[in-house]
Order: C-alpha cells, then structure tokens, then sequence
C-alpha cells in the first residue's frame, strides 16, 4: 500500500480528544504520583547532565552544611516542573527512581552519599504572593501541615495579635481552663524539663534552653506570665506560640496566609524552618520556587519592592543568622531571555529592567540548564511514539521529505533555532518539523501558561487525525489554531494586545480570503490561510529565526505541500497570493520587488471613518498628478511640474534630450497637434496618455485612432505616444484610498481629524495610515508597470485594454517602436529613445560600444587630438599611443573613421582630407575654408547628430591633414584654437612656408639660440611652432639684453670699458639686441624664420644663447652694485702698498670679467661678490690709516668744510660717512654731530706689541657704534706721541 494511501492516525497513537491535565505535572501531585511520573520521564544525555549538576548542587550543600540555590534555567514546556519530581524521586531513593536506566548511572555517581538521605521539597507558585517572606514560609508551613498533619507548626508567624486573643481569652477564663483549652487539639507536648528537650528520640526539638523554668506538669501561671511577656524569639514565648497554631487558634494560619505582616523577617523564618525539617528527620530543605520572573514582572511598576524581593534572593545562600540546622538548596525557575523569547520591542523597559535584575543574581546562583535540544527526543517518545510496524511506514515516507530541495530542507530544519536540531531529529519528530517546534517553543510561553508544547502539539495532531495521510508535513500555519484556540494570560499586556489585534486580522482576512476562494474548504484557501497565519505568527515572534525574511519561498517552504502549481514555483505563488492580499489589507507590506520580503503591521484601531471624511480629494486631477509623479520617478524624470519636463539621455556616448508630457492623447483641446513636436531640433518627446478617462466611455483605441488620424494627414515628429492599458475598478478604488491617506498625512492634517484621541493612539493611526500608504503605493506602482506594458497584466489592475496598434506608437515615419518587456520604465525609454535616434541619425558613430551610457567628454576629445597632433608632428601620421590611453583613443578614432588603433601604434587616415576638398571642389571653394562651411558638408555627407566638438575634433584633423593654418577673422592665430571654441569666424589657410634649407637653418639656430626643438618636417604647424617659441623667447629677454647693454654703457668708466668699444661682452650684447628687435618686428610665422635663418653676426651663436640666457641675472647684478663704493676702489688703486695692490686686483678682476663674452666669463657672480670685497678692503685701508697717521685729535670736519677748503679726498682721508669718500650708503646723508669729549687712550711704547691689537679694537667698536648712531657725521683719527723727544703728530 502506497505511504500517500494511509491516515496518519493509523501510524501513530493520536488521540480523539486531548484534555486539560494532559502533558501538565504539578509538583504537589507529582510527588505523590512517583511511579507514573518517572516512567513516562525521557531522559535524555543533556538531561542526564542536568540530574548530575543538580545532584552535585545538593551533595555541596549537604557537605558543607550551606545554603546553595541555582536557576533552573529552560523555556516554558521545557520539563521545568517535571524534573524537579523526578529530582525529588532520586533524592529520597525511590524505587521507581532507582530502577529507571536512564537515571541509574546519575545515582551511581551520587549513590555514596545519597543513600539513606531524605529530602523535604517544598514547592511555590509564587503568582499571586505578596513578598517571599509569606510565600516560603507560608509554603512551607502550608507543605508540612500536608506531609505532617499530626506534627506542630513552625513558630514563623508574627504573633502578636494571637498572643493578644489569647491573653484575653485567658483573663476572661482564669487560668485553669486556659491551660486546658490550650490543650484542645494540641499535637505538642506540654512545657517538660530541658533535659526532655534535648533527648534524641523527641520528635520536636526547639532548642529550648534549660533556664526556661517549665516543668513537666503543664503550665503555671507563671510560666504563663513569663511566656506572655517574653519578647519575640524567646523559647518559652515560641512553645506558647507553637501550641496554640498546632492547636485551639490553628486558624491563624490560613487567615495569615498571603499577608506579608503575618511572618517573621525570611532570614530569622529560613533558620526555625530548617529546625522545624530537621526535627521532622530530613537532611536538607529543597525549596522550587516556580513563576519567579512573572511575579517579580507583575510588581516592575514598583521598583522598590523588586529591589527588595531581589535582595531576600539573596538571603537563601546568605544568611546572618548562624542558626540553619540543615542545607536549604533553593532551584528557582527561570525562562530563558525574555526579550529573546518575544523580541526587543515587544518586551519593553520593564521586562528589559526585570532581567538586569535577575541578571544581578546570576553570579550567585549556579545555573541547571534544560535545554531545548532536548525537545525532539521527549516528543518522539511521548507524543510520536508510532503504534507497531509504525516506524517503518514514517521513515518510507519522511524520504518524500529528503528529496526536497535544499532550500527547502534548510528552512525546515531550521539548524539555528532554538532546537538545534540535526536531520535525525527532523525524521524523529516527523510529521512536525523543527522550525514548527521552534518557534511553538518560543510562542506558547509568550501567549498562553495553561497548556504545555506538547499538548498544543497533540492538539495539532488531534485536528489532522481525519485528513492527513503519511507523507503530509504539519504546515507551520496551522500552529496559529491552536495558540489561538483559547489564548490565556500573554507574558506583557503589549503581546496579549497584539495577540487580540492579530485574531482581529485573522479574522476579516479569512472572511476575504472564503469569499475570493469560493469556501474554506478549497485548496488555494487553505493554502493562502496558511500563509497569513505564518506572517500573524512572525508579527507576534519576531525574533525568532524561522521567522525572520520571509520571502514568498521561504513562506512556502514553512507551509511545506500546501501550495500547488504545475508552471511556477511554490515562492512565486506565494508572493502572487500575498500581493492579492496586500490590495485589500494595508496591514500587510512587503520589501523588495524581485524576492520581497513580507511582514505584517498589526492594529487595533479603525481608520475608515477618517477616509471617508475625506472622500473628496480622490478627483481627476489628484489622480494625474500622483501618476505623473510615480511615472516621472520610474523614468528618472526631473519633474519640474511644467507642461513639458526633460530628461538627458547618453545614446552612443553623445548626451541627448527627450522631452517627456504626460496628456490625454485623445483630447485635441488639451493636446493640439503641435503639442506633439519636440521643442527644439535634435529632440525626441515622448507622451505617456492617462490610464483612465472620466470624460465617457473612452477607451485606449480612441488615443491610438488620434495618432493613425495624425499619420493621415502627414504629421511627422521625432515623438513616440505610448499607451497604457486603463485602471480596473479593483486598482482605480485603491488609488481613490490611497490619495486619501495622502492627503491626511500631508501637512499634519490628520491631527485635526483625531483631536479626540489619545496621544498614544493618534502615532498608531498614523503609523498605520503611513503604513498602508506605503503598500499601497508599492502595489499600485506595480500596477503602473502592467497598464504600460512592461509587466503581465491580470484581470485584477487591467480594465480596457490597449488595442492591437500595442502600447508605443511612433509619428517618425518607418519607425516601429517596441517595448522591453519585463524591464523597468527607465530601461524602456532609454531604449525607445535609442531606437528612435537610430532613425533619425543612422550613420552617427558610436562611441559607446559597451552600452554602459557613458558619454564622452571634451577632455577624452582633447586627449584623442593630442595623440593625433602627435602623429603628424614627424608627416609620418603615426604614433605609438600609451596604454592607458589605448582603449579611449579607438573608441574614438574608429567610429569617425579618423584612422586605425591597433594595439599600439595609431595610424591617421587621410579620407576626411579627401572627403573635405572634394566637397570644397563641388561647392568651387578656393582660397581659405570656412569652418561653417567644412561643418555643413560633413553633415551633406550623412554625418548628421554629431555633437559641435566631435565635429571639431574632424576638423582639426583635417587641418593638420591639409597642412592648413588657423584663421579667425582673416587673422592668422598662432596656436590652433581649444575644440570647444572653434566656431563662426574661424576658417583654415594654405599657408606659404619658408623652403626647405631656411627652414632647417633657422631650426637649428632656434635650437641653439634657444633650445627650442621642433620636428624637422617642413610642415605649418611645425612653423608656427617654431616661431612661437622663439616669439615667447624675444618677449621674455629682449628687454633684460637691451637693459644689460645700457648698463655697460653707462659704467663703462668703471668697468674699464671706455676705451674698449670693442670688447667680446659689449659686442655680443649688441648682436643680441640686434637680433631679438629683428625676430620681434616679424608680423608672420614664415616671415619670423626667415629672419631667423638670414641673421649673421660678428658673434657666434653659443655666445649669444649665453648672452642672452645670462641677462635677466646680470641685469639684476649690474643694478645692485654700489657704483660709488667702486670709484673709492679706484681710489686706492695705483699706490704701491698693500692696499693699492689688492685695490688694482679687484679692479683688474671686474674689468677682465666685464670685457669677455658671457660664454667665456659669467659677469653676474664677479658683480655680485664685489661689494663685500670692496667694504673689506675700505675697511681694512681706514684701520691702517689710524694707525699710520698720529696726530692732534681736531674737531670733525663737515662736508662742507671739505669741500670749501679746496681739499680733493684721497686714499689718506678716511670718512665713514654718506657723503665722504668711501660712500657706505645711498641714504641722504643727516646733519653732521659733534661726538661727546672721549678720554685718550695711552701706550708705552714698550708695550705697544702687546696691547696695540686690543687698543685699536676698543676704538673701532666705538666708531662703529657711534657710526650707527649718527650715519651723516664724519669720523677723523688721529694719534701722536706724550711728552719725550718725539712729538709728533
């Protein structure tokens, strides 16, 4: 029998009905259900883990005799509660426990101390407690007074208000018969000795001090007294307190339960509770403490009680009160990260503070976790468990399932959720998968607490018991039903919210989905139901991993089988159905277009009552304007809100404009056949018609008859009308909704329409609003795309239909435009616009081989002219272009058949020389051609649409090709001009050119004159280089050369020139001149190389290029000389002493360099050392003269005073002044100062060699600082001999 033949319910044990108690342990019943709880137990090896770490938790705190605690750390439905029975079972060495093989080798490792302990477990369920302080002691009282009903309560109460009762009780009465209705129901002994209160055999054992004073007669009055009076903790007022719980007022105990005044402080509790155990013959105290993270959640808004309750957590493994008579291991139940359990923005601040709190604790607490890899084992043991020959029948089907593709085994199996789950585990837990059990792990915690995973998963089963057959997968979807079914308490009031807002969505969605489908019971219901229920499950749990992404195959895969298609796969049937939905369902939205990614937006607020109070803005004209745009933006369109808007467009590497108008193509009163041209010659317009038409029953056929009338009457435009299909009424109402949103949002106007809400529900209707503005503007997007046929259309958007002329008509004649289907808007027009340029320009080049739009710039233009200039430079029009510029240099020399790139070398074609003189002879041009005249035959010859710089670029090739110089105005210019500026005005000369031999003799002089190089080619350009070169040199020394021999002539004298007309420098200066004014005077090209060529001088052509290269430096060194300080050195010359001798060096060195030719001696550095040579040797002439020359100190001389006496200055005055001679300075000298009396200085002559040196530099420091004060006054030495024989001055 085929797997597909056979009901699921005939494999496995699926029950007919599944109850309440199913799957669900207490503890309290656990415990005394041992037997029936440890069978059916699956352990597992992390379990086993588990049981050992816990153990372990015990056996150290039995050791030690110290309190420990730990978290028991798993999700909701994890096996928290049952493990803990099963614990309880091992610890107090149950047979059932003991027997059990999957927890014998656990025992074995703890059974040395194990054995023979006994362990009391006190179970809380701490929802509904007040503080920890009543819910473990209470609990605890609450546990023995079940176990124990015949033992005494713990004296763990406040007892203040009883005490009172009963000493009223007791005046009333006398003491007599209080003693005695003290004794009524008592399970305690009376008051005894204190050596009865230590005997071992005693079954209650308070630790009773010997001085307490009561015998074991009863009570007397003054042990009554003395117990009435006593202070809290005092042993006599504790047995008082315990025999009257245990007996006559035991109804305190209920009456306190859950008022946290009742007890005593949990620390001074936690030590009578252990001495209350241990006299119940326990070893240790094990306190559950199950619904800790939900109570404490329950209390956030109070932070101070958390705080609080957090730190008596802490009081269970640290205690201040030294008297615990036995361990207390404390297990406190703990679901795994909440905000990983229902989503970051789902828990909020409380839940997020709630963990930092408990995340406080964990450094305290060991930590036992149950994880959820554990799942797959217990559900194949106790919910999956195969009836006989069972196993076989599931493995032959499971394979229907490996035989799937990967894709869709990889999100079945969900390797990163929370199961962990391998292959083996999915054929485990087949017919359920692992993602199912994921994310049924992380919602049914977060959504309901009543009903565990595994009975929601035999819930599952239950409602498939009657159709589902072997080889069926549970679908993802239907794991909504049953979470649904009966939702109890969510974990934070925001899911159970979202919960009631998703059931909501369900709801209205479903009833859509029954009417589109016909029924729930047809297969594309059902299969779209599934798919709805996913997206309302990732809504709730969005962190989960199965649910994040969902694509339409992602969500197929999830829901695996129930979409069926024989010509698409199951991802693009979901992704059609969801679309379906998101028409009618703002809630739903989607990202992306090729694979979108779905989610759903849930609310519960209504806005349909804001939309209608707004009904009026859905009008004609809204509706075109919100296409216009939508159309604007899918073209790339720069909407400027004018009647025509522009586009560029790069076709064949040229920039282009296409002019764009969006107009009812059937009106001629909105568009009049002149509407249809292009605004300007080189233009394409394209016209998109409205894909509506309110003004009759008008269809698309009545815009195509227009444009065939057009035809008729010979209208021609470079102009394509594209058509598109009309609005369904469907997709027309969904525009009507969408301008609607629109405008409530737009300018905050929604405010004014939801001023009776609250500030919270006024975000959420506009984030609703904004939400289902954004949907429906993606679908409606798409729908565009349909209407202009670029995308299937269905009967959903498309109403009437274009006709059989399709959606592009074109009024250039030959031209038939046709659309890229499946291609974007952008795409479309580029290539409609492509086309049409096509036609109009068939034999323009292409520059753009690749297609990648790129157009070409004036600066590549300009580089393929260099390399082209290049080539001519030699005649041989050929040159090797650089790598880098390869690839450029053909893309733009083979379209315009300019010459051939092969993989270097660039070879110039000489066509467009034949195809331009031609033209001129045809046309019987002769004589200069105008460039207008070059352009217009270029395009006679089919060359039509090129860009003004391309056919530049033709034009400036022809130039060189023809040899023909640039003209502008009849002018002749000397450089050929930028591409971009050739224009009216400019025409191409024959020019005539110097012969051959004048040509290459003024090359070479230009070459040594100058260093300018030019190739040898007798070529114009190569003329009008060489003479612009040598015309940029003339400017740049003419007026240094011309200043350096005026130089030389005006400090001839000095130079030792005067007497020398003819030495080298002043003669090659004069050539030089003579040269540069004749090179200036030349007007034109050929005229300046001829003079070049005929120049002959006396001098050769080195000296003068060195003449010439030399005279802005000697210009600048001739005029910084101080001419004066010159003449001084002359004066010295001719004296016959040392100083004479250096004077005439110097000058001979000056006069020397001055005479030569600058090739044979630089002039410039000679000059330009002269001065600090000259200063040092007047220096050195005014200190020997001081020393020379003794005599009476007279007073300084003036100027004046010199001059008038008649005396002519000589090497013998030194005068440090302006005006003396040696001048120093070219300041105007200042009045002359009469320096202050200075004490003589005094030598013996004995001592003149040693102290000489030291006196004159004494004194030459004072005539310079006093030189620097007063630079117009003139300084006179003298020195003479005192007293003695030889008085001299």
């Amino acid at each position: 029998m085929s797997t597909n033949e056979v009901y699921l319910r005939d494999v496995l044990d699926i029950p007919e009905s599944v109850h309440a108690g199913d799957f669900k342990v207490e503890l309290t019943g656990g415990f005394t259900q041992v037997e029936a709880r440890v069978a059916e137990y699956v352990v597992t090896d992390q379990l086993r883990q588990a049981f050992d770490k816990a153990l372990s938790i015990v056996r150290a705190a039995v050791r030690d005799g110290t309190s420990h605690a730990a978290y028991l750390h798993g999700s909701f439905g994890s096996g928290k509660s049952h493990f803990l029975t099963v614990l309880h079972a091992v610890l107090n060495n149950h047979p059932a426990a003991r027997a059990k093989p999957g927890l014998q080798p656990v025992i074995a490792d703890h059974d040395d101390w194990l054995r023979g302990k006994k362990f009391l477990m006190v179970p809380y369920h701490l929802v509904g407690a007040t503080d920890l302080d009543s819910a473990i002691l209470g609990g605890y009282v609450n546990t023995v007074r079940s176990l124990h009903p015949d033992q005494p309560t713990p004296p763990v109460y406040r007892a203040d208000a009883m005490l009172d009762d009963a000493r009223r009780y007791r005046e009333a009465r006398g003491d007599d018969a209080f003693v005695d209705w003290l004794s009524i129901g008592a399970t305690t002994p009376t008051p005894s000795t204190s050596s009865d209160l230590a005997d071992e055999d005693d079954d209650l054992d308070l630790d009773i001090p010997d001085d307490t004073g009561i015998n074991d007669t009863g009570w007397t009055s003054e042990q009554l007294d003395r117990a009435f009076t006593a202070p809290a903790g005092d042993p006599v007022r504790d047995r008082l307190v315990q025999a009257l719980l245990s007996g006559p007022m035991s109804s305190y105990i209920r009456g306190a339960s859950g008022d946290a005044e009742a007890f005593l402080p949990l620390e001074n509790g936690l030590s009578i509770i252990t001495k209350h155990a241990r006299d119940l013959g326990y070893d240790g105290l094990i306190l559950f403490l199950d619904e800790l993270i939900l109570w404490l959640q329950a209390h956030m808004s109070d932070r101070q009680f958390v705080n609080n309750q957090v730190s008596k957590l802490v009081k269970l493994i640290e205690s201040g009160d030294a008297g615990r008579v036995l361990p207390i291991i404390s297990f406190i139940s703990r679901q795994r990260d909440l905000s990983k359990l229902v989503g970051e923005d789902v828990t909020g601040a409380e839940v997020k503070e709630l963990e930092r709190q408990v995340e406080y604790l964990a450094g305290r607490f060991d930590t036992v976790p149950l994880e959820d890899s554990n799942l797959p084992a217990i559900i194949k043991e106790r919910v999956l468990k195969p009836k006989p020959g069972g196993r076989e029948i599931l493995d032959a089907a499971f394979a229907g399932i490996e035989s799937a593709k990967q894709a869709v085994r990889d999100v079945l199996l969900d390797a990163d959720g929370a199961t962990g789950a391998d292959w083996q585990d999915f054929r485990d837990v087949y017919p359920l998968s692992p993602a199912l059990l994921n994310v049924l792990m992380a919602l049914s915690g977060a959504l309901q607490r009543e009903r565990t995973g595994l009975k929601l998963l035999q819930e599952m089963l239950r409602r498939r018991r009657d159709d589902m057959k072997v080889g069926e997968l549970i679908p993802l979807g239907d794991l909504w039903d049953v979470l649904a079914d009966g939702i109890g308490e969510a974990f934070t009031d925001r899911l159970r919210r979202e919960a009631e807002a998703a059931q909501r969505f369900y709801t209205k969605a479903r009833a859509w989905l029954v009417e589109r489908h016909g029924g729930e019971h047809t297969q594309q219901f059902r299969a779209t139901d599934r798919l709805v229920k996913t997206l309302i499950l990732a809504a709730l749990a969005p962190q989960v991993p199965a649910l994040t992404r969902l694509t339409g195959s992602r969500l197929a895969a999830l829901n695996h089988g129930s979409l069926r298609a024989r010509t698409v796969s199951a991802g693009s049937l979901a992704v059609t159905r969801l679309r379906e939905l998101q028409a009618e369902f703002g809630e739903l939205r989607h990202e992306g277009d090729e694979d979108p990614v779905f989610r759903l937006q849930l609310s519960d607020l209504d806005v349909e009552p804001y939309l209608d109070a707004v009904g009026e803005q859905d009008t004609p004209g809204a509706r075109r304007i919100w296409i216009r745009k939508q159309l604007w933006d899918q073209l790339g369109v720069n909407d400027t809100d004018d009647f025509v808007s522009e586009k560029e467009i790069v076709w064949k590497g040229t920039r282009r404009t296409a002019e764009f108008v969006f107009a009812n193509v059937r009106d001629e009163r909105e568009m009049p056949d002149v509407q249809f041209m292009p605004s300007t010659p080189g233009r394409i317009r394209f016209i998109l018609d409205y894909p509506f038409d309110g003004s009759g029953d008008y269809t698309p056929r009545h815009d195509a008859e227009r444009i065939h009338r057009m035809r008729r009457d010979d209208i021609t435009a470079a102009t394509i009308v594209w058509l598109p299909h009309f609005f369904s009424a469907q997709k027309s109402a969904q525009l009507g909704r969408l301008l609607k949103i629109k405008y409530l949002l737009e300018r905050d106007r929604l405010d004014d329409y939801v001023r009776n809400r609250s500030a919270d529900e006024r975000v959420k209707i506009r984030h609703q609003l904004e939400a289902q503005c954004d949907t429906l503007e993606n679908q409606l997007a798409a729908a565009l795309r349909q209407l202009y046929g670029i995308a299937g259309g269905d009967d959903t958007t498309v109403g009437a239909p274009v006709g059989e002329d399709g959606h592009v008509m074109s009024l250039y004649p030959d031209h038939k435009p046709r659309l890229a289907g499946g291609a974007g808007f952008e795409y479309n027009a580029l290539t409609l616009a492509d086309g049409l340029f096509d036609k109009l320009y068939p034999k323009h080049p292409n520059f753009d081989p690749t297609g990648n739009r790129k157009a070409i710039t004036l600066g590549e233009l300009r580089t393929v002219l260099d390399w082209i200039t290049k080539a001519m430079e030699d005649g041989s029009r050929r040159v090797v272009v650089d790598r880098n510029h390869l690839a450029l240099v053909r893309k733009i020399v083979h379209p315009l058949e300019l010459g051939e790139v092969s993989d270097g070398p660039l070879n110039v074609s000489a066509e467009w020389r034949r195809r331009i003189e031609q033209a001129a002879t045809q046309h019987g041009v002769t004589g200069d051609l105008r460039v207008e005249d070059i352009r217009s035959w270029i395009a006679d010859l089919g060359y039509t649409g090129l860009d003004k710089p391309v056919v530049n670029l033709i034009i400036a090739t022809y130039a060189m090709l023809a040899d023909r110089t640039w003209t502008l105005h009849g002018s002749v210019l000397r450089q050929p001009p930028e591409l971009d500026k050739i224009g009216p005005g400019h025409a191409l000369r024959a020019q005539q050119l110097p012969d051959a031999a004048e040509f290459a003799t003024a090359r070479d002089r230009a070459a040594a004159l100058f260093g300018i190089v030019v190739p040898d080619t007798l070529f114009a350009r190569n003329v009008s280089r060489l003479a612009e070169g040598v015309r940029a040199k003339v400017a740049e020394l003419e007026t240094p050369v011309n200043g350096v021999r005026r130089m030389l002539e005006r400090h001839a004298d000095t130079l030792g020139l005067t007497h020398r007309p003819d030495a080298p420098r002043v003669v090659a200066t004069r050539d030089a001149a003579d040269l540069l004014a004749r090179l200036s005077g030349a007007a034109e090209d050929t005229d300046l190389v001829n003079r070049l060529a005929k120049a002959t001088y006396g001098t050769n052509d080195t000296v003068l290029a060195a003449t010439m290269a030399a005279a802005p430096r000697l210009l600048e060194s001739l005029r910084d000389v101080e001419w004066s300080l010159v003449s001084s050195v002359q004066g010295f010359a001719g004296r016959g002493d040392l100083i004479g001798n250096r004077a005439d060096a110097l000058l001979d060195e000056v006069g020397h360099a001055a005479a030569e030719d600058e090739f044979a001696v630089s002039l410039a550095p000679v000059l330009e050392q002269l001065q600090s040579k000259a200063v040092a040797l007047v220096s050195d002439a005014a200190r020997l003269t001081a020393v020379a020359t003794p005599g009476p100190v007279s007073p300084v001389r003036t100027d004046t005073e010199n001059t008038s006496s008649g005396q002519a200055a000589g090497a013998d005055t030194v005068s440090l002044t302006d005006t003396g001679q040696p001048g120093i300075s070219r300041h105007e000298p200042e009045p002359s100062a009469t320096p202050s009396h200075r004490a003589p200085r005094r030598l013996r002559a004995s001592a003149a060699e040693r102290d000489l040196a030291a006196l004159l530099e004494g004194v030459r420091d004072e005539i310079r600082d006093y030189a620097r004060e007063h630079p117009g006054a003139e300084i006179e030495i003298l020195w003479r001999t005192v007293g003695g024989e030889d008085n001299a001055e």
